[in-house]
């Protein structure tokens, strides 16, 4: 108690000498807060996920097993100053960080009691009375240690296998200037580390490569653990903070994070295009359905992150002939060509493969208010159209009908139900009357 106040009056001291130096800090961006259970000297936590319970930790040497209400559901009394604690790859058991000696034990929950294994880390980390290891986690097959006494996590390779064996890999500094690190969780939905600094009230989230993400004032004082609960499709977390001081375990909720995969479909959300959806990881292809038969056309296409097809648009691209037609102009595959020359007041067409070959004859014609009435034909293979030929009648129609005779290589043009025209087509697409 003594040196926590007397290093916030040194805080608060150099803020005071060297206003420049403190870098912005953002509003706590969680709840208020509502206090779920008092353990005297509370020191540390971390979720259990298959358990779906919360283990506190106490500097006098208590390990509490509580339920996310607060309610305790087991204890045990196991010595020493205890001041963080994780689990690793195995959920049996969980690993506690011990002040003086800085250190590591590990507890068997299925025994549950110690399982005699520890590893001593004071040959790289130590600090004096109450400043050595206040924080304890585990990433990615290393264990991150904070010290106290500098602000710093020290990371280091333990043989779980092998009581004592362990080795130094490195030092970083999660947020230069801050000292009385108090506390440290990995998440690994989110994949950030989550370090809280007592003297501070800051909490700084550190990313893969360690660089500092976020940073927020957290509410109270005197703050020695923290656990991160994230509700990944909601993109919020619940927030637990053991409390030194009053003992309180505090649950805060609503506070926002990013999952690395939200909706655990096995693909990280740089990769998926909608990961707050397990049915959609990437853009889905549909096809433009211009004449609206259900049958999509393969050349023009849209890649959307949806389960549902845009207007105009299907699952599928069966349509060898997607056609309609706009005034002057008939869209026909992907693209649109200028079929007439004038404006029509209606246009009727058809399409038939008079000689059994790669391409296909569309017919248009087009009835106009000046007493005249257009016949095209233009010759389509895939998304390539080549107008073959136009023919102008002149005399007002009101309606006409087209009509394909295959195997004379024949089409009929019948005018208002009577006028008939026949026409001779060749392999070219060019036509004439025929009689």
């Amino acid at each position: 108690m003594k040196i926590r106040v007397i290093l916030g009056l040194i805080y608060t001291l150099f803020l005071t000498m060297f206003p420049g130096f403190c870098r912005a800090i953002d509003a706590w961006p969680g709840s208020a807060g509502t206090v779920i259970g008092t353990f005297s000297d509370a020191s540390g936590a971390v979720w259990h996920e298959e358990r779906g319970t919360i283990f506190v930790i106490q500097n006098t040497g208590r390990l509490n097993e509580i339920d996310t209400s607060g309610t305790v559901v087991d204890y045990w009394d196991i010595g020493g100053d205890l001041e963080g604690i994780t689990l690793a790859d195995n959920s049996r058991y969980l690993y506690i960080g011990v002040e003086h000696p800085d250190s590591i034990v590990e507890f068997d929950l299925q025994t549950e009691a110690l399982s005699g294994k520890s590893w001593d880390l004071t040959t790289w980390m130590t600090g004096p009375d109450n400043s050595g290891l206040e924080g304890l986690t585990y990433r990615s097959g290393y264990f991150y240690a904070g010290l106290q006494n500098d602000g710093k996590i020290y990371v280091f390779n333990v043989n779980r296998l092998v009581s004592g064996s362990v080795s130094y890999v490195e030092t970083t500094t999660p947020y230069s200037g801050y000292t009385d690190i108090s506390g440290l969780e990995y998440n690994e939905k989110t994949g950030i580390i989550y370090a809280i600094f007592d003297t501070a009230n800051a909490l700084v989230e550190l990313n893969s490569t360690n660089q500092t993400v976020n940073h927020y004032t957290l509410p109270g004082s005197a703050q020695e653990g923290i656990v991160v609960h994230p509700h990944c499709l909601d993109r919020v977390a619940d927030i637990y903070i053991a409390n030194d001081d009053t003992g309180q375990v505090i649950k805060y909720t609503g506070y926002p994070v990013t999952c690395l995969d939200a909706d655990a479909d096995g693909v990280a959300a740089t990769s998926d295009c909608n990961d707050y959806d397990s049915t959609l990881t990437s853009n889905i292809v549909y096809y433009r359905d211009y004449d609206g038969d259900g049958l999509g056309d393969q050349y023009t296409t849209t890649s959307v992150c949806s389960n549902a097809a845009p207007d105009g648009y299907v699952t599928n691209n069966s349509d060898n002939l997607d056609i309609a037609s706009s005034g002057r102009q008939m869209y026909i595959n992907g693209s649109e060509y200028a079929f007439f020359t004038v404006d029509p007041l209606t246009v009727q067409f058809t399409n038939a493969d008079f000689y059994g070959d790669a391409f296909e004859e569309v017919i248009a014609v087009a009835l106009t208010n000046k007493k005249v009435a257009y016949i095209t034909v233009a010759k389509v293979k895939g998304n390539s159209v080549v107008i073959a030929k136009r023919v102008r009648i002149k005399k007002k129609y009101r309606a006409v009908q087209i009509i394909a005779q295959l195997a004379k290589r024949k089409f009929i043009t019948r005018f208002n139900g009577k006028k008939k025209y026949t026409w001779k087509i060749n392999s070219s697409g060019s036509f004439s009357r025929s009689r």
